[in-house]
Parts: structure tokens; C-alpha cells; sequence
């Protein structure tokens, strides 16, 4: 799967995908997440936010470079600021958290392996090897 067959697909069931901002927020981004530990942005990560800045679907999100306005009460932060709330927690060293829905978190490390984290102890309960399968299963729990 290409970012574009991801994006056309999750469109089609509803996600809503936010614009494109300035690409210098990507390398913003990266280097902050190199500067607190986390890891630095996967490729999977870098194609999508040169396609979109961030996806909504129900209470389901994949956290962009920029926060987003919503058009609701919350915006959907980024995702700096989300791994800044979380920095330190020994279980996500060399990871980086970009999605969450209801139910778990969704994290990568630097080689792009992607991992499915309990809500509240953040332990690994899933490895995946294809990143479009955990922005999946990520956004589509937040519609079920």
C-alpha cells in the first residue's frame, strides 16, 4: 500500500484528513523528537505528512507535525506535543507515539516498525511490520 491508496481508502470510509502545512514543520518535529529521545520520523510518517498533517476518524486520530484545529472544542494536537506529555515513561524509549483511539496507543521507532501500546500501562501488545496496517487498526477502532 502506497500513503495515497491509505489516504484515498480512509477517506472513502470517512476519515477526516487535515491540509498539508509547511514541510519545514516536518523537520521541526523530527528534530525535537530526536531531542527528547523519542524516535525520529519513519518514512511511513514523513510520505503522510507531506500528504496530510494529521487524520480523524470518530474518536480515532494519527497525530500530525502542527496541532489541528478540529472545528470542535479540542484540537488534535501534534505530534510533539503529545510526546512531550509522555517523555519519559520507560517503556517508550525509542519510540514515538502518532496515534491513539479509545482503547490503545499507537507508537513507531526509527526503523519504522509500528506497535500497538496498552491505554494506560503503555506495555507493547502488538507488533506490526506494515505501518498502514497499525494507522488502520488505529482508525478504524475509533468508529466501532
Amino acid at each position: 500500500m502506497t500513503t495515497e491508496n491509505f489516504i484515498s481508502l480512509i477517506k472513502s470510509k470517512g476519515a477526516i484528513v487535515m491540509p498539508v502545512h509547511d514541510s519545514n514543520k516536518i523537520n521541526i518535529a523530527n528534530t525535537y523528537l530526536k531531542d527528547i529521545g523519542a524516535a525520529m520520523l519513519p518514512s511511513f510518517l514523513i510520505d503522510l505528512y507531506y500528504s496530510c498533517s494529521g487524520i480523524t476518524f470518530g474518536s480515532a486520530c494519527i497525530f500530525g507535525p502542527v496541532e489541528n484545529d478540529r472545528g470542535i472544542k479540542y484540537p488534535l494536537p501534534s505530534i510533539i506535543d503529545i510526546n512531550k506529555e509522555i517523555i519519559g515513561n520507560k517503556k517508550l524509549v525509542g519510540k514515538t507515539v502518532f496515534g491513539r483511539n479509545d482503547l490503545f496507543w499507537f507508537a513507531t521507532d526509527a526503523l519504522g516498525n509500528c506497535f500497538m501500546l496498552d491505554n494506560l500501562t503503555l506495555s507493547t501488545l502488538r507488533k506490526y511490520d506494515d505501518p498502514y496496517r497499525a494507522m488502520m487498526d488505529c482508525l478504524i477502532v475509533g468508529k466501532i
